[in-house]
C-alpha cells in the first residue's frame, strides 16, 4: 500500500513495540534476586530466605502473564489494521509508556504484598495501560483503519470488553485493596487467567 501523508511504517512500529515488550519482560525478572544467607550450607536458612521472596515470585508471575496478554492483544490489533496514522502511533506510544512502567508497581507489590497503597498503585498503572487499549481501538474504529477481512461488529465488541476488563476491572482491583489486600490480589490474578482462557479482548474475527 502506498505510504500516505502522516502515516508510519506499520512493520517498524510493530518491531519497536515488540522490542519494548521484550525489555519489559527482561526487567520484570531482574527483581528476582538470589537471597543472601549467612550460612551457605544451612537448608533451613535458605528455605526461610526463599519463603521471604515468594511474594516477589507471585507478583512476577502475574505481571509476566499480563504482559503476555497485552502483547497478544497488541499483535492482533495491529494485524487487523491497514496502516498506522499519526494518532494511532501516539496512542500506541501512550500504551507502551504504561506498559514500560509495569515493572515498578510489580516490584512494589512484591516487596509489600499486603500494603493497600502498593496494590492500589498497581491497579492504577494497569488501568491506565488498559485505557491505552481502549483509546487505541476506538481511534481505529473512528478512522476506519480495519482491514477488509476483519469483522467490524466483532471489533467494536472488543472495544467494550477492553474498557470493562482492561480498565474497570484493574481499577476495581486497586480500589478493593483498601477493603482487603487479598481481594485485590485475587482480581489481579484473575484478569490474565480470564484473558488467556476466554480471549475476551481480542474482538477480532474474520468477516
Amino acid at each position: 500500500m502506498e505510504q500516505g501523508k502522516g502515516w508510519f511504517s506499520k512493520p517498524r512500529v510493530e518491531t519497536f513495540s515488540d522490542g519494548v515488550f521484550a525489555i519489559i519482560i527482561t526487567i520484570l525478572v531482574l527483581e528476582l534476586k538470589v537471597p543472601h544467607i549467612e550460612h551457605p550450607k544451612d537448608v533451613a536458612e535458605l528455605a526461610s530466605a526463599l519463603w521471604f521472596i515468594l511474594p516477589k515470585f507471585f507478583s512476577w508471575v502475574i505481571s509476566f502473564f499480563m504482559i503476555c496478554v497485552i502483547w497478544v492483544n497488541h499483535h492482533r490489533i495491529f494485524e487487523s489494521i491497514t496502516h498506522v496514522t499519526h494518532r494511532i502511533f501516539w496512542l500506541n506510544a501512550y500504551l507502551l509508556l504504561w506498559c514500560a512502567f509495569i515493572p515498578f508497581p510489580t516490584a512494589l507489590v512484591g516487596d509489600y504484598p499486603f500494603n493497600p497503597l502498593g496494590l492500589f498503585i498497581f491497579g492504577i498503572v494497569l488501568g491506565l495501560m488498559g485505557l491505552g487499549f481502549t483509546l487505541l481501538r476506538r481511534a481505529i474504529t473512528k478512522e476506519q483503519l480495519l482491514a477488509g477481512h476483519i469483522n467490524p461488529k466483532a471489533f467494536k465488541k472488543g472495544n467494550k470488553n477492553a474498557l470493562i476488563y482492561g480498565v474497570i476491572l484493574y481499577l476495581a482491583g486497586g480500589i478493593s485493596a483498601w477493603i482487603h489486600p487479598i481481594i485485590a490480589l485475587v482480581i489481579f490474578a484473575f484478569i490474565p487467567v480470564y484473558f488467556i482462557f476466554f480471549n475476551v479482548q481480542a474482538g477480532i474475527e474474520n468477516a
